[in-house]
């Protein structure tokens, strides 16, 4: 059985905080965390990977539950393995938001996910400030915020906390410090230097029951 050191990735701008079998977790000096996680267990997905848009109800439904918003879930092959790479957001306590962004490595008799834990600091939604300042042309003034809110999947869901525009990734390279833009940044740097021991990739892949 593959276990935690059998996956590893590039950490030398991250600092180790907490180092378990089954668990590691490091800190940036921007506040933001990176863990691994090592899952010895079937994985729960109630669908294979190639049904993406009933995976994407599933994390949809998921993260709705916890209080948070879906951003993006996609499926994609990272050095010859499948891949869900999600993004998530959640409201802070105080203001702001904060955005988890993970990838899921699911196998037959395990799964590893990566995950990097991203909240906004210092002053908060400049960045979906200035975006509608210049994507909202025509401003239905019975409802302003009309067409801004919108599942990147489904255009007729209304949930309570949705992706919107000014959170395209079209937008990261001119709000860099985001922590949208922090966690898909980090997400691209960690498929570029990840690698397997070859226990993990030659396990069985995984298959919904």
């Amino acid at each position: 059985m593959p276990d935690i050191k059998s996956v590893s990735f590039d950490t030398s701008k991250w600092e180790p905080i907490e180092q378990l079998d089954e668990r590691i977790l490091w800190k940036n000096d921007t506040a933001d965390r990176l863990s691994l996680h090592f899952f010895p267990i079937t994985p729960d997905l109630p669908v294979n990977l190639t049904a993406i848009t009933e995976l994407r109800n599933f994390y949809r439904q998921n993260v709705i539950q916890v209080g948070g918003g879906l951003v993006s879930v996609d499926v994609l092959s990272v050095k010859g393995m499948s891949a869900i790479k999600t993004l998530f957001k959640f409201s802070m306590k105080s203001t702001g938001m904060r955005y988890i962004g993970s990838l899921t490595f699911p196998f037959a008799s395990f799964s590893y996910a990566i995950k990097v834990d991203c909240p906004e600091y210092g002053m908060t939604g400049i960045r979906d400030t200035l975006v509608y300042t210049h994507v909202m042309k025509e401003i239905d003034p019975d409802d302003p915020y009309k067409g801004w809110f919108q599942d990147p999947y489904d255009r007729t869901r209304k949930d309570a906390m949705m992706r919107n525009q000014s959170e395209d990734e079209s937008y990261d390279n001119q709000f860099t410090d985001h922590p949208l833009s922090r966690a898909r940044r980090y997400l691209a740097e960690i498929e570029k230097s990840l690698e397997f021991t070859n226990e993990v990739l030659q396990a069985a892949p995984f298959h919904a029951p």
